[in-house]
Order: structure tokens, then C-alpha cells, then sequence
């Protein structure tokens, strides 16, 4: 039976394509059909969970979606020491993990915002964030993610 892996689409799910589908589908000969909807996931999950329909099997989401959905009682919980391999030392995964396991997901990636300016157009550009919103010493529009998980970071 082929897999549903649910993700962000573009580049990103290219990647994953070349990273874990294709091996994964090497080794064990099982499909994986993408669907590009990481952003609208969380609904999605709760539709199908909700009309007793779920058709996707991994799904790819930030990790305050993945502990939301978790905490609703909408994606399974994770038995880490029974799933995931030992570490080459032979620690479990629970002591092993960077960063943590907890709960209903597996982090997979690790990724940074951060903020860019044209040094031609602007020379003495900002130093900090309290800079970059300083709308006095830098006016002008900035170009921030529409969900504010990632803005409310600094």
C-alpha cells in the first residue's frame, strides 16, 4: 500500500523526494505519494480525523501545529524507544534526540529566519532587531511571515 506524505511542496518536497522517499522506497518498495498542503495540514488533519476519512499517513508540520494537534487527540502518540533506532552508542532515542522527543511528532529539520537588507540601498543597515523595528532610524515597509510563530521569536 503506498504512503500519503503530506508536506510543503516546491523545493522542500523535492528535497525530501531525494532525502527519504526514494531511498525509503528502494529499501522497502513501498510508493509515496506527495501532497503539497504543509500550510493547511493542521485543518486538514482535523477535517479527516472528524469524518472518520484519513487518508494521509505522514504529515510534515511546524512543531506548535504537530503539539496542538497532539494535545486535541488528532495525531497518535509515539512510542520513540519502540520506533526509532538506538543511538550508535546504544542510548535510547528519548536520551539521544537533539532537542527532545515529546509527544506526537519527530523533528526532521532544523531551520533559521532571519532578516536581509540591499547593503546598496541602504549602507548602515540595522545591527540588531530592535533595529530592524526601529521605524524611525530605518523607515520603510518590512517583509515578515503572515503566521507569527516565527516573528515572535526575537
Amino acid at each position: 500500500k503506498p504512503l500519503t506524505m503530506v508536506s510543503w511542496g516546491g523545493a522542500y518536497t523535492k528535497s525530501q523526494n531525494e532525502a527519504y522517499h526514494k531511498p525509503y522506497t528502494k529499501i522497502f518498495g513501498t510508493k509515496i505519494n506527495n501532497v503539497d498542503k504543509g500550510g493547511a495540514a493542521p485543518a486538514g488533519i482535523r477535517a479527516q480525523v472528524q469524518s472518520g476519512k484519513v487518508t494521509w499517513d505522514v504529515v510534515d508540520v511546524i512543531e506548535s501545529d504537530a503539539a496542538l494537534l497532539c494535545d486535541e487527540g488528532l495525531v497518535e502518540e509515539i512510542d520513540y524507544n519502540k520506533l526509532l533506532a538506538k543511538g550508535i552508542d546504544g542510548s535510547l532515542p528519548t536520551d539521544d534526540f537533539l532537542g527532545g522527543l515529546n509527544g506526537c511528532f519527530i523533528p526532521t529539520i532544523v531551520y533559521s529566519t532571519l532578516f536581509a537588507y540591499n547593503t546598496e540601498l541602504l549602507k548602515n543597515g540595522p545591527k540588531s532587531i530592535k533595529d530592524v523595528f526601529d521605524l524611525e532610524k530605518f523607515p520603510g515597509k518590512r517583509g515578515l511571515e503572515k503566521a507569527p510563530h516565527l516573528n515572535l521569536e526575537w
